[in-house]
């Protein structure tokens, strides 16, 4: 069983015209999806046939009588913690020039309480999305879990990063994810993706490292080895929307998936990963392209390089 951790929104995507200061926009298109860390990857996951549960918080709004209804719609298998207050969502704004802006309302969505991560049930796998929640809190609710966990995975949010206290929680992860700026923002440095990602392997110890670039491809760091890996190109580029959440769910997928972990399962891992973001940035919002079980076949000999390093 994988227990999912995040938050669950609404996004309300609209296509528009080129954006001018002060003008009417016309919408030519609108779209809405459900999307979070938590939702994104549990998708993932139940397209896998994967055990999961997915653990996220709603307030008693509109908003969250929607994101209800979809989930059941969906059957998301779910534990919802409910409060007073405005829930999450998101509106995205896209143009014709490939451009994306994100309007985004937390509201109380965004930080569990010790309480709540109490009532959680220990399984074998953890994947987790920090939201904002304190450090001090997950650390807490990590050493509980981690004696009788298999595999924690960790993709934690900008905020929780720049907080002083992230390293002592990051370094509990056995599987960690971040991208270049967010590596940088951690270690409060600049320098080239290979230079930051063996400073936080060495310094944090997970068994997992993967640093993602976008359209670079990733690099992921195991053992003594470093994977560096490109991308499947997307036939048509709708909308990146959850691609991050679509790599990271589809890596540790497949890890869940085998019992031991090897080269050549790191290499099954990437490529999953890869499929999935790239089948994601094919279709408007962040779960509608996400790929089920059988379609993981279809994307082969993605280009990855394996060196190794002291």
């Amino acid at each position: 069983m994988i227990t999912c951790l995040g938050t669950a929104t609404l996004d309300i995507i609209l296509r528009c015209q080129e954006i001018k200061p002060g003008s009417k926009i016309d919408v030519t298109e609108t779209f809405f999806s459900l999307g979070g860390g938590a939702l994104n990857a549990a998708t993932t996951f139940k397209n896998l046939n994967l055990p999961y549960r997915a653990y996220f918080r709603l307030g008693n709004d509109l908003i969250a009588k929607i994101i209800f209804q979809r989930i059941t719609k969906e059957k998301i298998n779910s534990k919802i913690f409910y409060h007073q207050g405005s829930s999450q969502f998101s509106i995205v704004i896209l143009t014709p020039q490939k451009e994306r802006t994100i309007f985004v309302y937390r509201g109380i969505s965004d930080h569990f309480s010790l309480a709540e991560l109490y009532q959680i049930k220990q399984t074998d796998f953890y994947y987790l999305t920090t939201t904002n929640t304190s450090p001090q809190i997950f650390y807490r609710f990590l050493l509980k879990i981690k004696p009788k966990s298999k595999l924690i995975a960790i993709n934690p949010s900008k905020t929780f990063l720049e907080d002083r206290h992230a390293y002592r929680v990051l370094s509990l992860a056995d599987v960690l994810f971040l991208n270049h700026e967010e590596a940088g923002l951690f270690l409060k440095k600049k320098a080239g993706t290979l230079v930051l990602g063996k400073e936080i392997f060495f310094k944090l110890k997970p068994k997992i490292l993967v640093l993602t670039l976008g359209e670079k491809g990733s690099i992921t760091f195991f053992e003594n080895k470093i994977f560096n890996a490109g991308i499947f190109k997307p036939k048509k580029l709708v909308d990146s929307t959850g691609a991050g959440d679509a790599f990271a769910s589809a890596f540790f997928s497949n890890l869940v998936l085998n019992k031991n972990l090897n080269d050549e399962v790191i290499k099954r891992s990437i490529t999953w990963g890869s499929a999935n973001a790239s089948a994601n940035l094919e279709k408007l919002g962040a779960q509608i392209g996400l790929l089920k079980k059988k379609d993981y076949s279809r994307y082969k000999n993605l280009r990855i390089v394996k060196i190794s390093f002291v």
